[in-house]
Formats: structure tokens, sequence, C-alpha cells
């Protein structure tokens, strides 16, 4: 499946310009292309992800968010609500707000989520430009994202914008040097732990640190993905 709606983008995309300067290199980290390959792939998305991208790993992310009280956490990129599930597990969040740019994915995280739909709220978005006022959230989390971003930097910022003093932001994406080895790099953007590093301290964030995470499959896979974890300065 997911080779077919790469086949549909590249289709779509022959001879089309991005809407923007592209700072990142791969075919999808663009926002248009990584919209039209989610037209297709949102119809298998929710059956392959959680092989790659276990609920360990999610509770690994999530549990980065400090501990506190009546929290409000945004899910950048959320998709179907997979992340945005698991942070609606913890007893201190009193509501997550989930942001995509693409509507089929949202309308499937508002059916994932109804149980949940009281401290839920949902709203369609640009990463590069939220539609939320200054130090709006205590913690901001984005998963499965950053390789579709065509400007991180940009987006990192943007993050840190809307995060309160004191605040958690947590970013993870898929590893350069697994995904290097069978020139993914070259559909996806691939940062090492040290762009995210880079991209997380550009942004005025302190106290940041990278870790690699993944499962073991016969792909010979491991630490395939990273996460990186920034305070915003009181």
């Amino acid at each position: 499946m997911s080779l077919l709606a790469f086949g549909f983008v590249w289709a779509r995309q022959r001879g089309a310009t991005s809407d923007g300067a592209q700072k990142t290199q791969g075919f999808l980290a663009d926002k248009q292309r990584a919209l039209n390959f989610y037209r297709v792939f949102s119809v298998a998305y929710d059956t392959l992800n959680p092989y790659l991208y276990t609920e360990t790993m999610r509770e690994e992310m999530v549990s980065q968010i400090k501990i506190g009280a009546d929290l409000r956490v945004l899910d950048v990129g959320c998709g179907t609500g997979y992340t945005t599930s698991g942070v609606l597990g913890r007893r201190d969040v009193c509501e997550v707000v989930g942001l995509d740019m693409n509507p089929v994915q949202l309308n499937k995280a508002v059916k994932n989520l109804r149980s949940k739909k009281a401290r839920l709220s949902i709203s369609r978005g640009d990463a590069e430009n939220l539609p939320f006022v200054d130090d709006s959230f205590n913690a901001v989390i984005s998963v499965g994202a950053i390789e579709y971003f065509p400007d991180p930097e940009k987006v990192l910022k943007e993050l840190a914008r809307v995060t309160s003093p004191s605040g958690d932001i947590i970013v993870c994406g898929p590893e350069s040097s697994w995904f290097s080895k069978f020139a993914l790099n070259r559909v996806f953007y691939t940062p090492s732990a040290k762009e995210m590093d880079e991209i997380f301290r550009s942004a005025g964030l302190v106290g940041v640190k990278s870790v690699l995470t993944g499962v073991d499959t016969f792909f010979g896979t491991g630490g395939y993905v990273v996460f990186t974890v920034g305070t915003k300065p009181a």
C-alpha cells in the first residue's frame, strides 16, 4: 500500500513545484506531496503503523512530558490519533489538541478517539503557522511528522512559540542511519540525532537530548527512529 501511495504521488507531482523554499531533502518533505501520499496511505495506516510505532515506544515518548496538573498538550501531525490517545491516557492531562493538515487523517482521528472526546479538540492547520497564541500549551509532541516538513527549523520555532515557559517539546521521526542504507532518505527527510539537537537549540530550547528507539525486525532495524526532547526556558 505504501508503494502504491508513493507511486500515486509521483504521478501527481511530476513537473510540479514546491509551495515554498525546501530546506530538507526527501521527495515527501513537501506539504502537497505529503497530503497526496496520505490520501492513499490512510487506508492502511492504522493497520501498519502500530507494528513499527509500538505502544511501548509511544509510552516512552509520552512519558517525556513532565508530570503536572491540568496540562494542555498539542499533538502536531496527529494523524489518526495514535499518539494523541497515548497522551490522553495520562491523568494529569486535561486537554489534548490534535492538529494535522490532512482532513482524511483527522476524520479518522475523530472516530478513533470518540470515547475520549471530552478532553479532545481537533484542529486542521499547518505546523509552520500554528493557529494558536503564544504560550498556549504546557507541552507539545509531534511523532512521525518531521519527515514531511520542508523547513524543520521553522516548525520547531513555531512549536516553541506556542509552548509555555518551562514546557516540554518532544519530536520524533526516522533517523538517518538505517533509512539511508536503503536510500529511503531520498523519500523522507531523515535527520540524525545531531541534526535534531541542532534544530532544537536553534529554536532556543534547553536541556536538549536525543534518544534512538525502535523495535528489532528481520529487516535489521532497532534504533531506526530518534526522538528529541527540549524545554522552553522559563
